[in-house]
């Protein structure tokens, strides 16, 4: 017989379940291997009790971010090539890193419109991702800029040369 067996035997008793234990044992639990139920915060998960759909996005998030870093997106000229293959990523998650960059890159091309648009959605975004039950997504959104449309108007008025008057 193992200590952790003896322990746990005289822990837990005759209650197989261990629901004599008293809540919030959280050691307790951890030495005699008892689950409990839920998870509160960031990293509470095993391997065994991560949710499907969770790890899912966790795992598209990472592929968006690595490739983020190979566009090498904090070049502008690298920024600019990339709008296509960012759009793309946003697509496969919407990663607020990548709406950073598209938005960078739309200011840079003088495209305020679309950089607008992308705006919006990634405000969208952020709503959805503080909503989230998952301590996972709402922190992605803890430390990035959030863009309004004045922000991005007064980018577009100072980026614009004047209308010439003497012809």
């Amino acid at each position: 017989m193992g200590i952790r067996h003896w322990f746990r035997g005289r822990v837990l008793g005759s209650d197989a379940e261990g629901d004599d234990v008293p809540p919030r044992a959280a050691l307790l639990n951890t030495i005699v291997r008892r689950r409990d139920g839920g998870t509160g915060s960031l990293g509470e998960y095993s391997s065994e009790s991560y949710p499907a759909d969770l790890r899912d996005l966790l795992i598209r998030r990472a592929e968006v971010a690595k490739e983020l870093l190979r566009l090498e997106v904090a070049e502008r000229s690298k920024r600019i090539e990339a709008i296509p293959q960012i759009r793309d990523l946003l697509r496969t998650y919407p990663h607020p890193l990548a709406y950073e960059s598209l938005i960078h890159a739309y200011l840079d091309v003088g495209r305020f419109d679309e950089a607008q648009g992308v705006a919006f959605a990634a405000r969208q975004r952020r709503i959805e991702c503080a909503a989230s039950e998952h301590p996972e997504i709402r922190a992605e959104i803890e430390s990035l800029r959030e863009w309004s449309s004045n922000e991005i108007d007064e980018l577009k008025i100072r980026q614009t040369p004047p209308p010439n008057l003497i012809d």
